[in-house]
């Protein structure tokens, strides 16, 4: 499904060597509903602790949206995490999902009982949940456990000014390496070249999702103290710029949770991101 051009992005879009489980629990609560786990199914046979990725839902999407997704994840040795919260946005179900896998690690009945490494945790999120992965790192009780953070198109603050409602992040508060990606589609870019533009069909002025204008703001407000990078992809959208950003995300979190330093080698300045003709508006800042 993913368009790969790297010799990196080609390695970490196709599945790992790891055989993947699936397993579900209730989180008796109405709007969290349950929690998907996927995870490499020789957990229960191994000695070892495996890192995590919990994974916030897009607007309207429960954890079965990103099934694919988390597997590809688990394939590669991380314990994938979601739920089905369908307005993610305050990272509350977030913090509930961490708090959950604290549980569970600490359950001696259990088949998580001690293999879930709380030291080497991650957060991606899709449009909404691209918020709810700044607001969950910035605002939640537990969001200084988590290690590295990925962003697919994330709600711009032109869309959360407008809407309010706990909508609002601010990634000045973030402390931790941070990877913002988007598409070049009319949904995710729009036709707005800055956030003052408003709205207006008629003039052909579209604020997309996660402008370009957008992806700048963000970067340039993450401390330059973080490893951080921006891109976006050709001809993507927003309904599929979670996938298509798929090798790169896996890479991302192999290096920060796994300490994987070949997939780290991607996001280098003048690595193959920044050189990948998939891609343009790459920015990399890495120490």
């Amino acid at each position: 499904y993913t368009q790969t051009f790297g010799e990196i992005e080609m390695k970490y879009t196709a599945f790992g060597d790891k055989d993947v489980s699936h397993m579900e629990f209730d989180a008796n609560d109405d709007v969290i509903g349950k929690y998907a786990m996927w995870y490499p199914s020789e957990l229960g046979n191994r000695d070892e602790k495996y890192p995590v990725v919990i994974f916030a839902n897009g607007t309207g999407s429960t954890s079965a949206t990103y099934k694919s997704f988390m597997e590809h994840l688990a394939s590669w040795g991380f314990i994938a995490v979601g739920n089905d919260d369908k307005n993610t946005r305050t990272g509350v179900s977030a913090e509930a999902t961490l708090e959950f896998l604290m549980q569970i690690n600490e359950d001696m009945g259990s088949i998580f009982y001690h293999k879930i490494d709380l030291d080497n945790i991650g957060i991606g999120g899709h449009s909404q949940g691209a918020v709810a992965a700044f607001n969950t790192v910035t605002n939640q009780k537990h969001g200084f456990m988590i290690k590295a953070l990925y962003a697919a198109s994330a709600t711009s603050s032109y869309h959360t000014g407008v809407m309010a409602d706990q909508w609002e992040y601010n990634v000045t508060k973030i402390t931790i390496p941070t990877f913002l990606t988007a598409g070049t589609g009319y949904w995710d870019a729009g036709t707005a070249m800055t956030k003052e533009q408003v709205n207006d069909e008629e003039s052909n002025v579209v604020q997309g999702i996660c402008p370009l204008w957008s992806l700048q703001e963000n970067y340039t407000s993450l401390p330059d103290t973080i490893d951080k990078v921006m891109a976006r992809k050709k001809n993507t959208d927003h309904g599929d710029s979670y996938k298509q950003f798929d090798g790169y995300m896996t890479a991302w979190f192999m290096y920060y949770l796994q300490n994987d330093q070949e997939a780290g080698a991607a996001f280098a300045e003048n690595g193959e991101l920044s050189a990948n003709a998939l891609y343009q508006d790459v920015q990399t800042t890495i120490h």
